[in-house]
């Protein structure tokens, strides 16, 4: 009777390149959940957050969230539903903290002035700050953000613009229609949205190799930080300085009399 023992060992499959990714990320994936449930979510929204930063939403594959947190798709879809839930919670994220250090940013500022109104330009350095200083990920995912809500892409976290920034936008143009009386209320929301928009134009392209740094062949360049916070205040400052177009009119049919 043949002993079994002595049989030649049965020749080892070779893993195709797939089974071999599989294999890996599942390995991954035990160690991720043997550690606390805290620190399985922190890997993945850390990854994520790199990711949304540089590449958007659209952009970013689950694939590259798993491989950069080193972890299998199932722990996203176990902690976040999908890559929508995972971008909807770190966006909320961003635009909870950014809105809660603007505000009280303007409460410092009103408590300086004392009762007086607060100046356009220190209203919109508060408002500027977080675009231009801080962390780059947080810079760039609160751009990301702010474009996505004003093109009113609202498949990313609908309800964050009411929940967050309708509530400053409201608390900022109060500020700015007190420091500008001579502008009406719709004036006063014109040019707030006006400069909002200028200020993402600006920030949303400062890398080094900046257009406006090309097209101006080095004369001006966005990436000098100082140089674009002081170009943009002073700018935004001399709009709100302008009368309204009622008062021109009001002075034009004056002096006709």
């Amino acid at each position: 009777m043949l002993d079994p023992r002595r049989w030649p060992p049965a020749p080892r499959r070779v893993l195709t390149r797939r089974e071999r990714l599989r294999y890996e990320l599942n390995m991954r994936s035990k160690r991720v959940f043997n550690a606390s449930d805290s620190a399985t979510r922190t890997a993945i929204t850390q990854a994520a957050r790199r990711r949304f930063a540089q590449h958007g939403v659209e952009r970013t594959t689950m694939r590259d969230i798993v491989k950069d947190a080193r972890i299998s798709l199932g722990a996203v879809n176990f902690h976040f539903g999908s890559k929508q839930g995972l971008a909807n919670e770190i966006f909320e994220r961003v635009a909870r903290d950014v809105c809660t250090a603007r505000q009280l940013e303007y409460d410092a500022l009103e408590r300086a002035a004392k009762g007086k109104p607060v100046p356009v330009e220190k209203t919109f350095r508060a408002l500027l700050r977080p675009y231009v200083e801080g962390e780059e990920d947080q810079r760039l995912l609160l751009i990301y953000l702010i474009q996505q809500l004003r093109l009113a892409k609202l498949d990313l976290a609908p309800e964050v613009g009411p929940r967050h920034f309708t509530g400053v936008a409201r608390r900022t143009v109060s500020l700015l229609h007190k420091a500008a009386p001579h502008l009406s209320e719709a004036d006063v929301w014109w040019r707030y949205s006006l400069a909002l928009g200028s200020i993402l134009t600006i920030v949303s392209d400062c890398a080094p190799d900046n257009r406006l740094k090309r097209i101006s062949k080095g004369v001006a360049n966005a990436s000098i930080r100082s140089e674009l916070i002081e170009q943009t205040i002073q700018f935004i400052v001399a709009g709100f300085e302008q009368r309204g177009r009622r008062s021109r009119v009001a002075k034009a049919r004056k002096a006709t009399k």
